[in-house]
């Protein structure tokens, strides 16, 4: 029972939802609980999406998910840093010049990795940094 009614509440959203998301008319709320379930998912870009829409709203949950995201994308980048060292200290002592290879080859992934995690960042600060009430500002 309870399968058939979550199916219908996923195929209402389909229907009447996402065709709204973009005008921004939908309560501050959907769009919050869209943001944490991406962030959830670790679709960040979604997420970021999500926070742009809640930004009309100018809730404190808003800003919080944003922080969650700049907190997880940070995290991540710490991850990511070790992985890079671990790979340097690889290829350094790597004889193979075919394992060599491959190493700087994730390498590279690893560094474009952090720049868009980097880059997340930015957005999402970009979007803490503006007012929480704008029409109280002279």
């Amino acid at each position: 029972m309870a399968f058939g009614v979550n199916l219908l509440f996923r195929m209402g959203r389909k229907l009447l939802a996402e065709p709204l998301e973009e005008t921004g008319l939908l309560p501050g709320k959907y769009y919050r609980s869209q943001a944490l379930e991406a962030l959830q998912d670790n679709d960040f870009p979604e997420c970021l999406r999500y926070l742009k829409m809640a930004q009309a709203h100018r809730k404190a949950q808003a800003r919080l998910t944003g922080q969650l995201l700049i907190l997880r994308c940070r995290m991540l980048q710490e991850h990511h840093q070790r992985r890079i060292q671990t790979l340097e200290e690889m290829q350094r002592l790597e004889s193979n010049p075919e394992a060599r290879q491959r190493y700087q080859q994730i390498q590279a992934e690893e560094h474009r990795a952090l720049r868009l995690l980097a880059q997340y960042v930015r957005e999402a600060q970009n979007i803490l940094k503006k007012p929480e009430n704008p029409a109280t500002l002279p």
